[in-house]
C-alpha cells in the first residue's frame, strides 16, 4: 500500500478511508463473523468495527506494523468488547411486559409497582426524540417488525434497527426503569 494513502488515512481523509475499506472489508468481515453466531450480530459488529477504525485512524503507526494487522487487532478487540458487554446486558429478545395487558388486582403492592413502572417509562421517554419515542412504542412495546416501524416512522429499516438497539441499551442502563422492571419481575 502506498505511503501517501496511509498518511491520508491517518489524517482522516475520506477517500483514503474508503480505499482502505474497499481493500480490507472482506477480510475484516470474515474475522468478525467468527466471533458471532448470527448474521445480524456479525453485521452490526462489523459496522461498529469500521466506525471505530474511522475514529482511531490517527493512532495507526505504519512503523509498528502493517495496516491489515492493525485492522485485525482493532476488529478482534472490539468484538471481544461487544461480547463482554453483551453478557452484562439483558437479552433483547426477552419480552417487555405489556403494561396495558396486566390484569387489575387488589394487591396494593402490585398496583404500586405497576405505577412505578409506568412513571419510570414516562421519565425514560421524556429524554427521547420524537422518532426514538415512536420506535420505542412500535418496536419494543408493540413488537412490530423493523419494516413496519420504518414505514410508520419515515426512517430506513437500518435506522430502525440501530434505534431499537440504542433504546434497549439506554433502557437497560436507565436506573429507574431497570429497578421498576426488576420489581415487576419479582
Amino acid at each position: 500500500m502506498q505511503l501517501d494513502l496511509l498518511e491520508r488515512f491517518r489524517r482522516g481523509d475520506r477517500e483514503a478511508f474508503l480505499s482502505v475499506y474497499d481493500q480490507h472489508q472482506a477480510s475484516i468481515a470474515r474475522l468478525v463473523r467468527r466471533f458471532f453466531a448470527g448474521p445480524f450480530e456479525g453485521e452490526e459488529a462489523t459496522q461498529e468495527v469500521w466506525m471505530l477504525v474511522l475514529r482511531m485512524a490517527g493512532s495507526f503507526n505504519p512503523d509498528r506494523g502493517a495496516l491489515l494487522s492493525w485492522l485485525r487487532t482493532v476488529a478482534a478487540n472490539r468484538c471481544r468488547e461487544i461480547l463482554r458487554a453483551g453478557s452484562r446486558r439483558p437479552d433483547a429478545r426477552e419480552e417487555v411486559p405489556d403494561l396495558e395487558a396486566v390484569p387489575e388486582t387488589s394487591d396494593p403492592d402490585r398496583l404500586l409497582r405497576m405505577d412505578r413502572l409506568r412513571a419510570a417509562l414516562a421519565r425514560f421517554s421524556t429524554g427521547l426524540t420524537p422518532q426514538e419515542a415512536l420506535v420505542l412504542k412500535l418496536s419494543l412495546l408493540e413488537e412490530r417488525s423493523h419494516a413496519e416501524v420504518a414505514a410508520a416512522s419515515g426512517a430506513t429499516v437500518r435506522q430502525c434497527k440501530y434505534l431499537r438497539r440504542k433504546l434497549l441499551i439506554a433502557a437497560a442502563t436507565h436506573p429507574g426503569l431497570r429497578i421498576a422492571l426488576e420489581e415487576i419481575a419479582s
